[in-house]
């Protein structure tokens, strides 16, 4: 029973954590004001994470596992598939939008990434993976997989995910899904048999 409160506790901390690196900045942000936003003593903290650092390399840890996480649900119903329909195929682009850059503990965590990326090593890079790198091998593998099941028409596999991402990025950072929904529909049309 310890151990799940403990980790309950650590949790907390993580999640109150990122609202609090998202709405007043990493550096601005304490130990202190973590305890106080969790309840709980400053040293209490200490318990569950050596420090600051270790909170916010907690929660890139944890983007990354969902990020994993989703592309493998997507892979396993991917083969599922023999063909690929318009419909699942634009659904599956505002999944992309809705359920992982927006996603509750992604969204946050990529706007603290935005501010820190110009300063922190470490932050860019995994500014960079989490919403560029990562997504565009996902794709290009994806569309290299349609290509030699024949199922693509033009272009080759970096080329389609690239012009893939390019829609999801636009409506990511625009909000404006029924565009997306518009450019994943024509790139669907030319792209597919």
């Amino acid at each position: 029973m310890e151990e799940k409160k403990a980790h309950d506790t650590k949790v907390v901390i993580m999640e109150e954590a990122l609202q609090l690196f998202a709405q007043r900045g990493y550096a601005a942000v304490s130990m202190r004001d973590i305890a106080a936003a969790v309840g709980i003593r400053a040293s209490s903290i200490y318990h569950h994470f050596k420090g600051k650092q270790e909170i916010f390399d907690a929660l890139v840890q944890q983007a990354h596992e969902i990020k994993d996480h989703l592309q493998k649900v997507f892979l396993t119903a991917f083969d599922k598939v023999g063909t690929v329909e318009e419909e699942p195929f634009i659904q599956a682009g505002l999944f992309f939008v809705t359920d992982y850059l927006q996603n509750e503990k992604i969204r946050p965590l990529l706007k603290v990434l935005e501010c820190e990326r110009f300063h922190e090593s470490a932050a860019n890079q995994a500014w960079s993976e989490l919403l560029f790198q990562a997504p565009m091998q996902h794709e290009e593998n994806v569309f290299l997989q349609l290509q030699n099941n024949g199922l693509v028409i033009r272009g080759d596999a970096k080329e389609l995910a690239a012009e893939y991402q390019s829609a999801i990025l636009l409506a990511y950072f625009t909000g404006d899904l029924e565009q997306l929904r518009s450019q994943l529909s024509h790139f669907y049309k030319y792209t597919f048999k």
